[in-house]
């Protein structure tokens, strides 16, 4: 607006808000466009544009959906509660949920306004610069106006801003509602590239863009790190079978890359993870992109052990074999106590246990997903076993029709070959190779057959193993810890181990603990007559008589609650009722599954709690441990 003195007036807004509503629509059109036209661009765009973004403010976004089926608001809460864990914010404290309303935001609020929708979103945002920013909290409330400009609705979210690691984070978790009820859906191309871009322009509006020498710095200081660098997925993308060629001269304005490249690899040589070929050309070591990657996290993993042990009085020496690898070659299964646990990386989501096992020392387990920690507690006895390397039985199945009908699979096949087989487990096949399509390992036909690879079995035992990664396979052997099995009424893991081994001598460590509890169990049996002392092994229709006196006692217990008799489940034979809930006990965790006239208790299967209060079938087999889990009609 023109003033006296033919100027105009000026409207401040806050830093880092742009506006207009316009300008987010276009944004998004221009994310999901260059996204449909990624793979038009030339080689030589995609390297300007890589070398571009050398001198960008970075941040790295980790997004998950979450569905909310019938155990998702108590999910979601135990999720808000693991990011509110202690030692996480600034000055080592518990962190603080905060939302765009205030600095404490409303946990109770928020699960219960959440427990109607059919997903969530959690984002775990890290700026590279986040020291430097001035406020992690409000870079994050711009970042969600921002999104909530681009989505066009606003948007009911909470975070908590974590210190705990070496790169400041924020975990963000919105609601999958929109404003106006409907549900809340965030394009795929938005979650993976737009989010970044916006949190990238926010982080250099307030912090300004990234000189070309300080870019350059930056990546000189990768030369000699003995971790996976930028410079080393750069050069194992152009890598061809695991050689890269630098003798062709490089490209104008990156003589500096190709000098930083030459060291690289010069020092990757020192590690014996690159050898010179000569002429410019270098060949990487096989299995050089994960030893880098592990060399990066070895230092934190032993820090993470030490104070494991300190914390439980453990005084070991930690061997080469530390870290338990599941996929090497010569893994093997290893069992013990969890003396420790804890998160390796909040940024990609990858937790741990520390394991203090009976016969190879204190180790370190990969688990997966942080979510997976809340089913551990210390003095929890595990067995931690290499990831399934296998083919699933479906496969085998699939590659076995497939092979007797050229290469060809439909659900037509598949009932000639078995007849007996239900529609629901042929459409598990057909799930199966929905999977394995996405992969590139099947093709589906027009007319609704596949089309089976000779080597699909290959394929299947590679998909198996990429999927399972570093997280071990876990079995939970007791919740019980070991000092609590020595005079329980049930049939512990510590009476197995009495059944199936001897006394070891000169054990160490949680061997020596375990020694001096099978002597304080065994006297414990004999007192009860359940035992002599010139047995030198427990039987099994002891443990059997364990197992029995302790469900009858939790069926006594139990009865009285539901108003219903407890009935002992037969060793063989079909099972149907209401899963109602799971209850531990010193012979291990157990299904209640309640009936018209009584109730029994099989044993559990993590399966089983996407079934609470529903109808349910299975076959009892055996020993009466196997429980073959079928889903019935839902009973309110």
């Amino acid at each position: 607006m023109a003033g006296r003195d033919g100027g105009f007036e000026v409207r401040l807004g806050r830093i880092r808000s742009p506006s207009g509503s316009k300008k987010a629509v276009g944004f998004l059109k221009r994310v999901g466009r260059s996204a449909k036209f990624r793979g038009r661009r030339s080689r030589g765009v995609w390297q300007r544009a890589a070398a571009r973004s050398q001198f960008h403010r970075r941040v790295t976004i980790k997004a998950s959906f979450k569905r909310m089926d019938a155990a998702g608001a108590s999910k979601l809460r135990r999720h808000l509660d693991y990011i509110e864990r202690d030692g996480t914010d600034r000055n080592g404290g518990p962190a603080r949920l905060y939302s765009n309303e205030g600095a404490h935001a409303d946990k109770d609020g928020f699960v219960k306004r959440a427990g109607d929708d059919r997903h969530h979103f959690r984002f775990i945002v890290s700026p590279e610069d986040a020291d430097e920013l001035k406020n992690l909290t409000d870079f994050t409330r711009d970042l969600v106006s921002q999104m909530e400009r681009d989505l066009d609705t606003k948007l009911d979210w909470v975070a908590a801003n974590h210190y705990d690691t070496g790169q400041p984070h924020t975990h963000l978790i919105l609601r999958g509602r929109r404003d106006d009820g409907r549900d809340l859906v965030i394009p795929r191309e938005y979650i993976s590239r737009g989010l970044r871009e916006r949190a990238q322009e926010l982080a250099e509006l307030e912090l300004g863009p990234v000189s070309e020498i300080g870019g350059r710095r930056r990546m000189a200081r990768m030369v000699t790190q003995e971790r996976l660098t930028e410079l080393d997925r750069t050069m194992f993308r152009h890598a061809q079978d695991g050689v890269i060629d630098l003798a062709a001269s490089a490209s104008r304005g990156k003589l500096w890359m190709r000098q930083l490249e030459k060291r690289r690899l010069a020092h990757l040589a020192t590690l014996g993870l690159a050898d010179p070929l000569g002429k410019g050309r270098w060949r990487f070591a096989q299995n050089a992109e994960a030893t880098l990657r592990r060399m990066g996290e070895r230092g934190d993993i032993i820090k993470a052990m030490h104070q494991a042990m300190r914390d439980t009085g453990t005084k070991r020496a930690l061997d080469a074999g530390a870290i338990f690898d599941p996929l090497a070659e010569d893994a093997k299964s290893v069992t013990g106590a969890v003396i420790g646990k804890g998160v390796a990386d909040d940024v990609n989501d990858r937790a741990y246990l520390v394991v203090d096992t009976l016969d190879s020392g204190p180790r370190y387990v990969e688990i997966g997903s942080a979510d997976n920690l809340e089913n551990f507690r210390k003095g929890f006895i595990m067995t931690a076993a290499p990831g399934n390397r296998a083919p699933l039985p479906s496969d085998l199945a699939i590659a076995r029709i497939a092979s007797a009908n050229n290469g060809r699979y439909d659900e037509t096949l598949h009932r000639a070959a078995d007849g007996s087989a239900r529609p629901q487990f042929i459409e598990a096949h057909i799930r199966r190779l929905e999977a394995m399509r996405r992969v590139g390992h099947a093709t589906r036909q027009p007319d609704g057959s596949w089309r089976i690879p000779g080597d699909y079995l290959d394929r299947a035992a590679d998909f198996e193993k990429a999927k399972a990664g570093r997280a071990a396979r876990i079995e939970i052997e007791s919740r019980l810890p070991l000092r609590q099995m020595t005079n329980a009424v049930g049939a512990t893991w510590l009476d197995q181990h009495l059944r199936d081994f001897d006394d070891a001598p000169n054990a160490r460590g949680f061997a020596a603990e375990l020694a001096v509890a099978r002597t304080m169990r065994r006297r414990f049996l004999e007192k009860r007559g359940l035992l002599n002392k010139s047995d030198q092994r427990l039987s099994q229709a002891t443990l059997d008589e364990l197992r029995t006196n302790d469900l009858d006692a939790a069926g006594r217990d139990l009865a009285s609650r539901l108003g219903k008799p407890y009935e002992p489940t037969p060793e063989r034979g079909r099972i149907e009722g209401v899963y109602r809930e799971a209850i531990d006990r010193p012979s291990g965790r157990f299904a209640v599954i309640e009936r018209a006239k009584n109730f029994t208790l099989v044993p559990w299967r993590d399966v089983m709690e996407r079934n609470r209060g529903k109808m349910v079938s299975g076959m009892i087999r055996g020993d009466g441990v196997s429980w073959r889990l079928t889903r019935g009609p839902t009973i309110s």
